[in-house]
């Protein structure tokens, strides 16, 4: 018999639900997991574990409206495809939530994977499911909706639901410094592993990024935390077939750092320490070479002037053609006044956790193209976290 049950970080087998989850769905489709798991069954959101008595078959992830469900994401486990339960999962389903509708990627001749959308589309047709003409755009992905057969569905619904589902997650806590590293600490010693929360970071930074396949990304990378992050970011670009290089500032890590970049070494990722000797026309020629930097020389703890030779290698950064994405902070900036005799320039900034008190001044606006937000589970003390992705322009 078909059963559903909640998941959430209690889940005995949430390693196995997100290896799924990677599996089915490219990285461009994809929210960070921790977030799918911390807002799952919250805020209108139905993320659940799918059984045939004890057999477990995959995962749905649904918004629940009261016009409206649509399904985020529904994937059945590899070996069970083909075999009749993707129909007997939805015929359950769909008693529970009548009002059902999901996406789907157009059915287009020229596209790569025709044959794999239109073997979708054929599925969810025998299963009641109907196009109504309308697509939307999800994460920058073009979709196309479909509804239980005779079912009308307004788009200004469907984005009421979807907008719904974001909205709640606003965060609008700013910190000093000081209290930013105070609720890291209070997360750490009470709620998350310090190389777990590294790597939610990480994977918060790798989501928002606009790379893709045939991109050229450099990692530089000072000797902090903040190193940390671009480690792991670095490892899932890699993952997926993205060609990226570590430069490091020194030959010097975190304890947590530490363990990322020996998987990015294990996993074969170029890595190289800065040649102190090069001039600022040889930095310059070769940021030249990549499509996006990630900056992750300083976090928000950095304060005083920058010195030579991480100087003449910001200025360079800037200077570069290449897009730039700083990790937390933009190097050289003060967390807590936005102030700097020379910061990274950023396309995008990722601040992490909470919005730092020197990212939102005047001065600092000068150096960030776009602030985007990601929280990643961090408490502070006798408050209540959301889960979040804010988004500053």
């Amino acid at each position: 018999m078909i059963r559903f049950e909640i998941i959430d970080e209690n889940t005995k087998n949430l390693e196995e639900i997100k290896q799924l989850y990677f599996d089915a769905f490219p990285f461009e489709e994809r929210i960070p997991f921790y977030i799918m798991v911390l807002v799952g069954n919250d805020r209108g959101v139905e993320f659940l574990s799918i059984y045939d008595d004890d057999k477990w078959l995959g995962f749905i992830h649904t918004l629940v409206g009261d016009e409206l469900s649509y399904i985020f994401y529904f994937a059945i486990e590899n070996s069970l495809r083909q075999s009749g339960y993707g129909s007997k999962i939805l015929r359950e389903y769909k008693k529970m939530h009548p009002r059902l509708s999901l996406a789907i990627e157009p059915v287009e001749e020229e596209s790569d994977n025709f044959k794999q959308r239109k073997k979708r589309l054929d599925f969810y047709r025998k299963n009641g499911f109907e196009t109504i003409d309308t697509r939307v755009v999800e994460m920058g992905v073009e979709f196309e909706l479909m509804g239980a057969r005779g079912m009308e569905i307004k788009e200004s619904d469907y984005r009421k639901l979807v907008k719904k589902f974001f909205d709640s997650f606003e965060q609008k806590k700013v910190l000093s410094v000081k209290e930013m590293r105070d609720a890291d600490s209070y997360t750490i010693a009470n709620f998350v592993d310090s190389k777990e929360l590294m790597y939610r970071a990480g994977e918060a930074i790798f989501y928002v990024g606009d790379w893709n396949i045939g991109d050229k990304v450099l990692v530089v990378a000072g000797s902090g935390n903040n190193a940390g992050d671009g480690y792991v970011v670095a490892d899932l670009l890699n993952t997926e077939e993205i060609e990226v290089e570590i430069l490091l500032i020194k030959d010097k890590f975190s304890e947590d750092g530490q363990c990322y970049f020996d998987i990015c070494k294990q996993n074969g990722i170029k890595c190289n320490v800065l040649d102190e000797s090069m001039d600022y026309s040889a930095l310059l020629e070769k940021f030249n070479s990549y499509d996006y930097i990630l900056d992750c020389i300083y976090g928000t703890g950095f304060s005083g002037e920058v010195k030579e030779p991480v100087y003449s290698l910001i200025k360079a950064i800037n200077d570069s053609n290449a897009s730039v994405v700083s990790a937390d902070i933009n190097s050289g900036m003060n967390g807590d006044t936005g102030e700097s005799d020379i910061c990274v320039n950023s396309d995008i900034t990722v601040s992490i956790g909470f919005l730092k008190k020197g990212l939102i001044t005047n001065e600092a606006s000068k150096h960030i193209g776009e602030l985007i937000n990601m929280d990643i589970g961090i408490v502070i003390e006798n408050s209540n976290s959301n889960y979040v992705v804010t988004r500053y322009k």
